[in-house]
């Protein structure tokens, strides 16, 4: 009886995946799949979503057409209101956005109108897993370790273009600069870095690696404090994680918190309510172009990082975020001043 039982449940478990599949590909055939960014042409998140387009369909049941529907504004608040709120809920419609905009609602933005764990989290293309955000500085300084950086007869000018990681670490870690805000995006506050108007800025490895090589080569930069990293990267075993440089357990909680959005990364989602099974579709789609040739070949000619992570498990990473302890919330809030993260 039981291995009657075992091949009827199995028989009936086909079955449902035969369906499920020929559901997928009737409702998929023919149709167009919009991915909206959250931001104009020619940046990062477009980059990915670009990429991402030109390779998903084919994994998709029915081989839909994607294309790219850019609604920059709001630093991705925009494009995640009307992914959450107005876009079709039938799984035609996915979007990706500024990492930062998860944490708006707890923060008390008002122009955030969604919540985030009721986004359909699909992935993301990247998760920072080979990457850390740096805090650099120009090696010509005499700063060399954490206490150099907290020294107050040593102070130095870091510039910002809208990330939270000089506040929080100056926050955690109680180091001395003077924060030099204002700069349009990376372009601006990395021209300012070359001509010694800012002694330090933050940026993520991969970004130095692809962008400016020559910093690199050239012992222009030094590397000093590695962030969103639970352990030093393999490329830079002296440089230290924000983590293993604080000194009690309320610190270290306020990096841990402010390193999630970093982790998420380059995240993409559906509307709430998109039916379980089309979620899974895409789900299903999206992995499995993660590990094809011809979507990795062109990811790295373009020198993207492509280091994924499922939606499942960005889905855990929102929900840690939204349910912080409400006293490392209002330490971050406060550490920021009232101002809202931009950098992405």
């Amino acid at each position: 009886m039981r291995i009657k039982r075992f091949w009827s449940l199995l028989l009936s478990a086909i079955g449902l995946t035969v369906s499920f599949a020929a559901s997928a590909q009737d409702f998929y055939g023919g149709k167009v799949v919009k991915i909206v960014v959250g931001s104009s042409t020619g940046g990062g998140y477009d980059s990915y979503a670009r990429l991402l387009a030109r390779h998903m369909g084919r994994y998709i049941p029915g081989q839909p057409t994607l294309v790219v529907v850019n609604m920059p504004g709001a630093d991705g608040i925009i494009a995640a209101n009307h992914i959450y709120n107005l876009a079709e809920k039938d799984g035609t419609v996915f979007g990706t956005f500024n990492r930062y905009v998860v944490l708006l609602g707890l923060l008390g933005n008002k122009q955030a109108r969604f919540d985030p764990e009721k986004f359909g989290w699909i992935g993301t293309t990247a998760s920072y897993r080979d990457n850390a955000y740096l805090l650099v500085i120009r090696s010509a300084l005499p700063h060399r370790n954490i206490s150099d950086l907290r020294n107050p007869q040593m102070p130095i000018h870091l510039g910002n273009a809208g990330t939270d990681v000089p506040a929080i670490l100056r926050e955690a870690l109680g180091l001395n600069f003077r924060v030099v805000a204002g700069y349009k995006g990376s372009d601006d506050l990395e021209v300012a870095f070359e001509r010694g108007e800012v002694d330090a800025h933050s940026s993520g490895w991969a970004s130095i690696q692809s962008r400016h090589d020559d910093w690199i080569k050239n012992g222009f930069i030094r590397p000093m404090i590695q962030f969103g990293r639970i352990d030093r990267l393999a490329a830079l075993p002296d440089v230290p994680t924000a983590r293993e440089l604080t000194t009690n357990a309320e610190d270290r909680a306020l990096i841990e918190f402010a390193e999630l959005p970093l982790l998420i990364a380059r995240p993409f989602a559906t509307p709430p309510g998109v039916p379980k099974e089309r979620l899974e579709v895409l789900r299903a789609a999206f992995a499995k172009v993660m590990n094809d040739p011809q979507y990795l070949a062109e990811g790295a000619k373009q020198k993207l990082e492509l280091t994924p992570m499922d939606g499942a498990s960005v889905a855990k990473l929102v929900e840690s975020i939204t349910n912080a302890p409400p006293s490392v919330v209002e330490r971050y809030k406060k550490a920021l001043d009232g101002k809202m993260p931009t950098g992405g």
